[in-house]
């Protein structure tokens, strides 16, 4: 009875087959179209560092040269302590970084150079704004201040990057600041200038600047400033480094040798990779260079309450 049914009578055999050929078309299409969309979501991906504080006076001292090895071809976030400037006439202690040492950040893939510290105004109110004139101008992303966040696009990736300074605390714009960065990018670093005694301690600001960060979506949160390192955080998707120590100091007025370059490799909307490579950083012009006791710095970030690390010799992932 079911055979002798019209439905499967000789000449509905062929609609039959070719219907089946069709749908079998379509449906390895279908295969081919999600597999490209996975290899281009998949192919979204940046990576970057992030290093802490960073003065070059009048540069030509070779003090990053050792860092490009580090982070070959990676683009770099750093603070940059002090007006970008000519060298002072004044005899008063000041900060302040001349376009030709500035020019020296490239060699390292510096991309983005936060200006929000207590140094940016040393020379002249102004000079946070003219900082970042002369930034723009020289080829690099300000963040902070007057400039307000950057935006860097990397493989397809927005990531903004914003910088804000603590030393008179927590702005009162800072969530209103962070959530609106967030609505015009993939992902949200947000970093903080902190002053005060060294410590591997937070300071009570950070850690309510911290808790905003968080809340508002930023994946990752490093802060810088007292030139001391900090623990290392995973709290829920979100990379915390509390505090990245010096990169170079072109002056002898920090003595903290130990520091970390936090590399971090991420895809819209999250961290998919992080690590930290410890530096000893460049003093009164000496130069920068990876930490000869990586263990030792391992040690000590998780004798301050860091996540665990998994060591690989000169890095650890967290």
């Amino acid at each position: 009875m079911i055979f002798g049914s019209p439905a499967f009578d000789g000449c509905a055999r062929p609609r039959i087959r070719q219907r089946t050929i069709i749908a079998a078309i379509m449906a390895l299409a279908m295969a081919v179209t999600l597999s490209c969309g996975r290899h281009e979501r998949s192919s979204r991906e940046a990576e970057l560092w992030l290093g802490g504080d960073v003065n070059l006076g009048d540069g030509g001292h070779r003090q990053l040269q050792r860092i490009s090895g580090m982070v070959p071809g990676v683009a770099g976030i750093i603070n940059l302590e002090g007006a970008v400037a000519t060298a002072p006439q004044s005899g008063k202690f000041v900060l302040w970084n001349s376009p030709q040492a500035v020019n020296e950040l490239s060699d390292i893939g510096v991309r983005v150079t936060g200006i929000a510290n207590n140094h940016a105004a040393d020379l002249d109110p102004n000079g946070p704004q003219r900082s970042s004139e002369i930034l723009r101008t020289l080829g690099f992303l300000p963040a902070g201040g007057p400039a307000g966040p950057a935006l860097l696009k990397i493989n397809g990736v927005s990531i903004a990057i914003t910088a804000h300074d603590l030393t008179n605390g927590v702005p009162q714009s800072l969530q209103a600041d962070l959530v609106a960065a967030r609505s015009h990018a993939d992902l949200l670093i947000a970093t903080f200038h902190v002053t005060g005694p060294v410590s591997y301690l937070p300071r009570p600001e950070l850690r309510r600047a911290v808790d905003i960060a968080y809340a508002a979506g930023a994946k990752v949160i490093a802060a810088h400033g007292t030139h001391a390192l900090g623990p290392l955080e995973r709290r829920g998707d979100t990379v915390i480094a509390w505090g990245l120590g010096n990169v170079a100091f072109a002056c002898d007025c920090t003595d903290e040798e130990d520091a970390i370059l936090l590399r971090i490799r991420v895809q819209p909307g999250k961290v998919i990779a992080a690590d930290v490579l410890p530096l000893r950083a460049g003093l009164n012009n000496r130069p920068a260079q990876p930490s000869a006791d990586p263990d030792g710095v391992f040690d000590l970030l998780e004798a301050i309450d860091s996540a665990k690390l998994a060591r690989h010799g000169n890095f650890a992932s967290f």
